[in-house]
């Protein structure tokens, strides 16, 4: 028996060989060992939790995807998908700062992979949590008329919270308030954005309250006439001739349902009965409760003549008929020999005013109720305040 495997040995051990590279050669090409690679493959961090528990969070968050390299038979691993594949790290002892973390992938022991890259930087840092008042930005206030007088908000602070890094970088919280066709006081709800020093909104800040209602009011400016308040009369021997005031309007400001009833401004009253001479005067301005003013007061200048009246008697055969278009006869009248005559007028240098001044005549053109009955007119040659004639009338034929 042993003879036969003797025999021949030489021929049997080649085939021998043979064989074993034979199916060496059929083994690799029907189940030949591959390379397969995946991009992206998500990265999970396990004990994340453990931030939240020592007051710690990541930022900025780490690029959470790497890639792998799978080896190994095809029949392995060619179904393997990318859904199929975990990365993962554990977080075991964070500290502040810089973590390295080695990846690790589970895949059975007859298949080899490569990580790239083989590890992740997790950035920690404290997480900090602080409270800061809310401020409003005014946006598209325009009116200039308009101003806004009061802002109110509820809440008027709130707390925000983040990485170290972040939270130090908000100067404050503001909310936009937007003005535009906006008349009269109102209420709105607004977003809270926490920004830096130079207005930039910072990302990635957690706000407790997103929004804050703001109660915004308006007062209003307008300009009116101001009025000086006069009590009294002048005196006989005295005429106001006028007045200058520093100012004739005057800007106001207040809340808009006050300022819109507001017409007109008064100064202080003054009484002008004992007013003799031009006067100087600076007068308080009587403002609203309430109202603000560019100006308290205002200066007044009075101008102020002494009036002079005089007694005349003018000869009743100096009066001139005119126009005797009825052909009356004017020497029937019942006038008095003299005819009494007071004028008055402003004392000037220089100004006289005496009988031969003053001519008198009868327009016959005009009879008034009765066509006998006419009325005694007066020419001056200056300017007068007043004349008085004595009788007033006369009547012809009877």
């Amino acid at each position: 028996m042993i003879d036969i495997f003797k025999r021949n040995l030489k021929i049997k051990t080649i085939s021998i060989f043979f064989a074993f590279f034979i199916w060496i050669y059929v083994m690799a090409e029907v189940d030949p060992i591959i390379l397969k690679d995946y991009d992206e493959v998500a990265i999970k961090i396990n004990n994340i939790d453990i931030l939240q528990k020592n007051d710690m969070v990541l930022y900025p968050e780490p690029d959470s995807n790497a890639k792998i390299i799978l080896r190994g038979r095809r029949s392995l691993i060619k179904d393997i998908q990318k859904n199929d594949l975990y990365i993962y790290t554990n977080l075991k002892s964070p500290k502040i700062g810089k973590n390295k973390l080695a990846l690790d992938l589970d895949l059975p022991s007859n298949i080899s992979y490569t990580i790239m890259p083989n590890s992740i930087d997790l950035n920690i840092e404290k997480n900090i949590y602080t409270k800061k008042d809310i401020k409003a930005e005014i946006v598209n206030g325009s009116n200039k008329h308009l101003k806004v007088d009061n802002i109110s908000y509820s809440p008027k602070n709130t707390f925000i919270e983040g990485p170290k890094s972040l939270v130090e970088k908000v100067d404050r919280l503001i909310c936009k308030v937007d003005l535009k066709n906006k008349s009269e006081d109102f209420h709105s709800k607004v977003q809270i954005i926490p920004v830096d020093k130079n207005g930039k909104a910072v990302q990635n800040i957690k706000v407790k309250d997103q929004y804050t209602y703001v109660d915004i009011g308006f007062t209003k400016t307008k300009e009116i006439p101001l009025i000086l308040n006069l009590k009294g009369q002048m005196g006989e021997e005295y005429k106001l001739l006028g007045y200058d005031l520093s100012s004739k309007t005057i800007n106001i400001t207040g809340k808009i349902n006050q300022i819109d009833n507001i017409k007109e401004i008064y100064t202080q009253e003054i009484d002008i009965s004992n007013l003799k001479e031009n006067k100087n005067i600076n007068l308080d301005i009587n403002i609203p409760q309430n109202i603000n003013s560019d100006i308290k007061s205002v200066n007044v200048n009075f101008k102020v003549a002494k009036l002079i009246s005089k007694n005349l008697t003018i000869p009743s055969k100096r009066i001139e008929y005119k126009d005797n278009i009825h052909n009356l006869d004017i020497s029937k009248n019942n006038l008095p020999n003299d005819i009494n005559v007071k004028v008055t007028y402003i004392e000037e240098e220089g100004i006289n005013i005496d009988e031969k001044d003053v001519q008198l005549f009868i327009n016959m053109k005009e009879p008034e109720g009765n066509p006998s009955k006419f009325r005694i007119k007066y020419n001056i040659p200056i300017e007068v305040e007043s004349v008085q004639i004595s009788p007033e009338y006369v009547v012809i034929g009877e």
